[in-house]
């Protein structure tokens, strides 16, 4: 008796069978880009932050005290009058200490390139070397000279940094310092520019008109310097240069952003040189700006010494 053939088809065909058109399916739907991996184009990284520029503002005063001259060189011909005439002799007081009163403390002034994170300033961020190789700290760190809500590029350092005699000549960003987008700013540095180097701008950028900056203008360019501006005037306007990208040059319309101008009246919203690093062009053109160029000698500085030239490229707003 033959035994009878089955006609089941074993598990495994089963298993082939059932698996077959979803195999098809897939490898239809995926083609030639899902049998080889191709890498899917990189954004463009955001330009990292920058340390502009790292100026001294000015340098501590060192403090004096006056002291009885020597017995022997008092001058006693006017003791009959009654008056004292003690002479006496000003002197160099003890060096300065590392954290001093305001007026003994040199003067440091900052400029990024992005905004500020105002919770991660401290003075223990910073490292100054000195030009004899020291390697001090600064006592304080602070939104300055320019501090209102959108102008945090600016900070200033306060402490003794040197002198004169042994100036700064850099300063390194050590700890955690952030820019307002959680950028990291570590690692960043600069060389230090001393009190006798003119001021001079190192960033431009556009920005929208408000009921505080430029009202009647139709944009403003914002302008970075490395230390406060004064003797800023309307007749200063002629020298500065506004490209378009029409490739026409225009002036600005008016300054803004400065508390004392030359020429206000003495009751004025400020008195004396009470401005800051921070200079904002009012601008009467739709075209986007593209260069904005300042002449030498146009402002000065809380020295006095006048401002340099300076020739700053924008980049074109979107759209």
């Amino acid at each position: 008796m033959s035994a009878k053939r089955s006609h089941r088809p074993t598990r495994a065909c089963v298993v082939w069978l059932a698996l077959a058109p979803a195999a098809c399916v897939s490898a239809g739907d995926q083609g030639v880009r899902g049998r080889y991996q191709h890498a899917e184009p990189e954004a463009a990284p955001a330009p990292a932050p920058l340390l502009l520029s790292a100026h001294v503002s000015r340098f501590g005063v060192e403090p004096v005290v006056a002291e009885a001259a020597p017995p022997a060189e008092v001058d006693t011909t006017d003791e009959a009058d009654g008056a004292d005439t003690t002479p006496t002799v000003r002197v160099s007081g003890p060096p300065r200490m590392l954290e001093g009163s305001e007026i003994s403390e040199d003067r440091i002034v900052l400029v990024f390139g992005a905004q500020l994170d105002p919770l991660t300033i401290d003075p223990r961020n910073f490292a100054i070397l000195r030009g004899d190789g020291h390697r001090v700290r600064p006592t304080r760190a602070f939104l300055a000279p320019a501090d209102e809500g959108d102008e945090n590029r600016s900070l200033t350092l306060t402490g003794n940094f040197g002198g004169p005699e042994t100036p700064p000549v850099a300063i390194h960003v050590i700890g955690e310092l952030y820019s307002e987008a959680g950028a990291p700013l570590s690692g960043l540095d600069a060389e230090i520019t001393g009190p006798s180097e003119p001021d001079r701008a190192v960033a431009a950028e556009s920005l929208e008109p408000s009921p505080s900056r430029c009202p009647a203008a139709r944009q403003v360019i914002r302008t970075y310097w490395t230390d406060t501006l004064t003797e800023v005037g309307d007749s200063d306007l002629a020298q500065v240069e506004l490209y378009l990208a029409d490739g026409r040059v225009i002036t600005p319309s008016g300054f803004d952003d400065q508390a004392q101008r030359v020429g206000d009246d003495a009751g004025g919203p400020a008195v004396g040189r009470a401005d800051d690093n921070v200079l904002d062009l009012c601008v009467d053109a739709d075209q986007a700006v593209v260069r904005v160029r300042f002449a030498a000698g146009l402002f000065a500085d809380p020295n006095a010494v006048p401002t340099a030239a300076a020739d700053l490229a924008l980049v074109p707003p979107a759209g």
